[in-house]
């Protein structure tokens, strides 16, 4: 079942709140209603577990988690008048309770920053933490982004045709052009000269390489005829391509993990690498859901 709730997450920072409001445009867009929920921790840090915290101390974070959901709440109405807005407190840790809400839930946004220190709810670790682990596909909110194409970066993968296929709906919705980004070696054209390959070998490789994204985006032609699409295809690691093309984009769609590495890890080193140094919205792609 098509879940019809977007949950974005919030800690009072600007970040998050910037994060809502983006979470609200999404939610106009796709005609989904939009969660607005924080999570507030009553347990003493594990190197003092003996430490009971005071009900009314207790009190006043709720009280605080609260004004935090209502002033995202209000802004976010505001942004999307149409969107049907509900706030929720949890109390728990923010990864795990928005884990918990990705499993019913059609997205999760988050910020990528948060309030830092103590109260940081939202430092790079829980954004990296969600993405990894959430079964729907996550947001992490690290700016506005400008106003260029959504960028998509592809490999072999099975999980890279569902980065693709959520990149064109994305562009689609956005009305803007789409960059599909390939890179077939993590190595530039100078290192690989250094390798013994020649221009010929070069330009073998580089056009079987065009071959594999056309095929890959064959499909989607017909079902996004509104979508204009710019290839990239070259010799380079692919964080570094994705970064670069992402400079003025409104979105970066990756998947959680590609043809490399290993099975185990959740989140990929790519996705991780575009996650810490992306300055637009970061869409992170999941395997598709089995239940």
């Amino acid at each position: 079942m098509v879940s019809s709730t977007i949950v974005v997450g919030i800690d009072g920072s600007e970040s998050a709140l910037e994060a809502a409001v983006w979470a609200a445009q999404a939610a106009e867009r796709q005609g989904k209603s939009l969660t607005i929920l924080a999570a507030y921790e009553t347990q003493a840090a594990a190197y003092a577990p003996a430490l009971v915290i005071p009900q009314d101390v207790i009190d006043i974070i709720r009280k605080e988690a609260e004004e935090n959901v209502h002033k995202a709440a209000a802004k976010a109405r505001e942004t999307a008048p149409s969107v049907d807005v509900t706030g929720k407190v949890v109390e728990g840790r923010p990864s795990p309770v928005l884990i918990d809400a990705s499993h019913d839930a059609a997205l999760v946004v988050v910020g990528s920053r948060g309030l830092g220190g103590v109260r940081g709810l939202f430092l790079g670790s829980v954004g990296v933490d969600v993405a990894a682990h959430a079964t729907s596909p996550v947001v992490v909110y690290a700016g506005p982004g400008g106003p260029g194409p959504v960028v998509v970066g592809i490999d072999g993968s099975e999980l890279s045709e569902a980065a693709l296929s959520a990149a064109f709906e994305q562009a689609s919705q956005l009305g803007t052009k789409l960059k599909v980004v390939h890179t077939w070696t993590d190595l530039a054209s100078d290192a690989l000269n250094g390798y013994g390959l020649d221009a010929d070998q070069l330009q073998r490789l580089a056009d079987e390489a065009h071959e594999v994204v056309a095929e890959r985006i064959a499909g989607f032609g017909s079902d996004y005829p509104d979508v204009e699409i710019e290839r990239v295809v070259v010799p380079d690691g692919p964080a570094n391509q994705l970064i670069e093309h992402a400079t003025d984009a409104q979105l970066l769609v990756v998947g959680s993990r590609g043809r490399g590495g290993f099975r185990g890890l959740l989140l990929g080193s790519t996705s991780q690498a575009v996650l810490h140094k992306a300055t637009c919205p970061v869409l992170v792609v999941k395997p598709a859901r089995t239940k």
